[in-house]
């Protein structure tokens, strides 16, 4: 039997609302809980970067822009429409409302994706071709990046594409109706994936070259440097979690789009949304584990070291005439000494 779109999602509505309270309840506190860890790693990833100019570098700046993406998503997509949206079980909002959810989700999943392309291809040229490293690898690329992911949209919108609420998945997607992931997730998805896989199966291949010649005899220098190929370690697994959460939510969307109908049940839409968003919150976890210095700073900024100074008033002796030092100090990787003496 032949069903329609609006048929579909009618029956979608109604199989949702009917859930118990013993279900409803965990998948809300599932989903309040990932959008917590979600919040509070990326603010204290992008509190990392503001208090400490240190950590400031190339590779840092592709971990904020991944940073703004995943906080983005919360405070635009998650909170003020997708939580409610859980709650109530229904869409409390106009379709402008829809529309705009839809967009700004998929646009920062994109600007996600792209971040982690330019990791992977940054990583890739600082350790398999590190004489080009400096000359293509700028702060501008960023922006590059994220205008792409407005662009990425265009064709859609200026097709007269339309999003529609998903009761299933609690947020607005693309209706069954669009051609637009046919040609969109090959160009976006499917070709930046090719790429990481590249760049990190480039490196493995230079570490591994470098590890097997280094204690040769008359063998050169390598430009090989631990603390780069720890960073690339760490991006890796960024990018390993990354396609362990997208790699089922891409893989139910393929299959929609075969079968031109919604085929799951509506238990594998819910933890299709609670996997996407999961894969937001998990990165500042994979710095603090991985990355001493994300781990030191995450400790400082949760401690406050960064906003105490302390103040020592000490006598000091000159010339036979007492006198004070005062010494202030700021605990951090900056750590700046300050000292005056008064006779």
């Amino acid at each position: 039997m032949n069903y329609t779109v609006e048929n579909q999602l009618a029956e979608m509505l109604k199989e949702f609302q009917s859930r118990s309270k013993a279900k409803a309840i965990p998948i809300l506190g599932g989903y309040l809980l990932i959008l917590l860890f979600l919040f509070v790693g990326n603010c204290l990833t992008l509190l990392v970067m503001l208090l400490n100019p240190r950590m400031r570098t190339i590779p840092n700046m592709f971990v904020a822009s991944l940073a703004v993406s995943d906080l983005l998503l919360g405070l635009c997509s998650s909170v003020p429409f997708g939580v409610p949206a859980l709650v109530t079980s229904h869409w409390l909002f106009n379709d402008t409302a829809c529309q705009f959810q839809g967009y700004v989700s998929i646009i920062l999943v994109l600007a996600s994706i792209h971040t982690l392309v330019l990791m992977a291809v940054n990583r890739y040229y600082k350790i398999v071709k590190p004489a080009k490293y400096r000359r293509y690898f700028t702060k501008i690329m960023i922006l590059v990046s994220w205008f792409s992911s407005f662009c990425a949209l265009l064709p859609f919108v200026l097709s007269g594409g339309k999003m529609v609420f998903h009761p299933a998945k609690f947020f607005c997607y693309f209706g069954m109706e669009n051609t637009y992931m046919y040609y969109g997730s090959p160009l976006y998805i499917g070709v930046p994936t090719c790429v990481i896989i590249y760049c990190y199966l480039r490196i493995f291949s230079t570490v591994r070259n470098h590890n097997r010649n280094v204690h040769l005899p008359g063998n050169p220098i390598s430009s090989v440097n631990v603390e780069e190929v720890k960073v690339a370690r760490t991006i890796f697994v960024v990018v390993v979690f990354f396609n362990l959460c997208w790699i089922p939510v891409l893989t139910v969307n393929v299959l929609d789009d075969v079968f031109q109908r919604w085929i799951f049940p509506t238990d594998v839409y819910i933890f299709y949304t609670l996997l996407a968003t999961l894969s937001s919150a998990v990165n500042p976890l994979i710095y603090g584990v991985m990355n001493k210095s994300f781990r030191t700073n995450y400790l400082k900024v949760l401690r406050c070291t960064y906003c105490r100074s302390q103040v020592v008033v000490r006598p000091l002796v000159l010339g036979g005439q007492a006198s004070t030092m005062t010494s202030a100090q700021t605990d951090g990787i900056g750590v700046k000494i300050t000292t005056g003496s008064s006779i």
